[in-house]
């Protein structure tokens, strides 16, 4: 879409063909011919056609000076981008990927360079740093005795990313390591190998896990910057991070913690999208995902619309849209957004586990295990929601047993997660068990009602899979009720 403040722009499709195309070629010459055979590949047209699109698109973009399509005669178009001023958010870090070593064969260093430059890139796709570019970091090798605070003065750099790595006829293996420039020390080192393949492929696999390790190793650095100090004196950044810090916790008063910092950072950047974003997440949880009010999701899609607006290409934000698409039954919206999360950043194993959730609520439970048991190969430490969505992907393939090893594995004991364990053992047959965590339930929630959280609470699309949830909900709850009955005419006897 064209958007204007927002607002959607008409345009036909030609003309957007030729935006599109042109966006993607932005400061570069295309010439008439290679425009027309773009945008008309199976259709013979002449100049004019070319030139008709042209004169929409420019009408369309209110570039009546002619300064965003520029002709440049004899020749083409190029679509030069009007300066805007760059969002900073004080206090962002910045990393620099040194040339990692090489330990194998003095022919195997252009492949060790290239999977240095593969770390270069990925990084720069989860906007999390400011990543130097790959000249000013390869200008250090790792191996080098360097004064690595003398190194990270003269890059300008927070954090340095040392590497080493040996190529085998079997895979690959690589060691890496992330430095404070402040103080020179190491904040954190592994290693990682694969073996089997195509070396490229392994290359890949190994790229995945570092860059997650090394996104959450950043991200857990400054949350201990900023954590000692007082909150008024924080960068927008900084206070992005002590909600995300929040918002992954389980106390009482997370959620609304979590929402006041990020509130805070927008206070101190409006055009924070980011912010806006974590903003709509915070008050999607609270409002209970799927169960929340037409009212709230509405305003929930309105905010983390307005930051994809600000940031198109911060594949966060599309992420957050996508959850309170899903959250309002609206599937192919989420779908599209969560697929465009994965196009900007392929590399962000939470997005491809949020895609396995998508996947299951939309009753493709077998893909959606694939999607998850990826995301957990490339990030074998990751957030506890993983288990959750493992867990009913299973439960909804019929692995009943998979799903409470798998629910087993989450650390809080709220009515939710008991009802779906009861659920679990109850279609097992265990109905013993199932009424004694029903009883659970009803003890720490009286007002809980498992089964109307099982037909409304979770968004799948298809009635199939609701009924299928419903039916292990209710066999748990006819068990517990026959237990009341039970222990009602026993005590009656005495």
């Amino acid at each position: 879409m064209l958007l204007r403040e927002g607002k959607p722009v008409a345009l036909r499709s030609k003309a957007f063909d030729l935006l599109t195309y042109l966006s993607r070629n932005v400061g570069r010459v295309a010439t008439k011919s290679e425009l027309m055979s773009a945008v008309w590949p199976d259709v013979f047209v002449t100049e004019d056609s070319l030139t008709q699109a042209v004169r929409e698109l420019r009408k369309a973009l209110q570039d009546e000076s002619q300064t965003i399509v520029r002709t440049v005669a004899k020749r083409g178009y190029v679509l030069s981008l009007p300066e805007v001023p760059k969002q900073e958010h004080v206090g962002q870090p910045s990393v620099a990927v040194l040339r990692f070593s090489n330990e194998g064969a003095p022919e195997d260093t252009p492949l060790i360079d290239g999977f240095a430059e593969d770390i270069v890139n990925a990084l720069a796709r989860f906007g999390t740093v400011v990543v130097l570019a790959r000249n000013s970091g390869f200008a250090f090798v790792s191996d080098s005795a360097s004064d690595w605070r003398a190194v990270g003065e003269s890059l300008g750099a927070t954090y340095l990313v040392r590497g080493r790595a040996t190529t085998r006829a079997d895979g690959m293996r690589v060691t890496v390591s992330l430095i404070a420039t402040s103080t020179g020390g190491v904040l954190w080192s592994d290693t990682f190998s694969a073996s089997g393949g195509q070396i490229f492929d392994v290359q890949e696999e190994i790229a995945r896990r570092v860059v997650n390790r090394l996104v959450a190793r950043i991200d857990d650095a400054g949350i201990k910057q900023a954590t000692p100090k007082p909150p008024g004196s924080l960068a927008a950044y900084e206070l992005l991070l002590r909600g995300l810090a929040r918002l992954r916790g389980y106390g009482d008063d997370d959620n609304e913690a979590a929402r006041g910092l990020f509130q805070a950072a927008v206070e101190k950047d409006p055009t924070y999208a980011l912010a806006h974003s974590y903003i709509a997440l915070a008050d999607l949880i609270i409002g209970g995902y799927a169960e929340a009010s037409p009212a709230l999701l509405g305003s929930v899609i309105d905010r983390a619309e307005c930051a994809v607006t600000l940031a198109p290409e911060e594949p966060r934000c599309h992420r957050v849209l996508a959850q309170a698409f899903l959250s309002a039954r609206r599937f192919e919206a989420a779908e599209h957004h969560l697929q465009r999360a994965l196009d900007l950043n392929p590399y962000d194993a939470d997005t491809i586990a949020q895609m396995g959730y998508l996947l299951t609520m939309r009753g493709r439970p077998l893909e959606a295990l694939a999607a998850l048991d990826s995301a957990i190969r490339i990030n074998p430490i990751h957030p506890d929601w993983y288990h959750l969505d493992r867990a009913i992907a299973l439960y909804s393939a019929g692995d009943y047993k998979a799903a409470l090893v798998s629910m087993s594995k989450l650390p809080s004991k709220t009515p939710w997660r008991l009802t779906r364990l009861a659920g679990c053992h109850a279609q097992l047959g265990d109905l013993k068990e199932a009424q004694r965590l029903m009883a659970e339930v009803k003890r720490i929630a009286p007002g809980y009602s498992p089964l109307e959280f099982a037909q409304t609470g979770i968004a799948f699309e298809h009635a199939g899979d609701v009924e299928h949830l419903v039916a292990g909900v209710a066999k748990a709850l006819a068990a517990y009720e026959a237990g009341i009955a039970v222990e009602a005419v026993l005590k009656n006897r005495e």
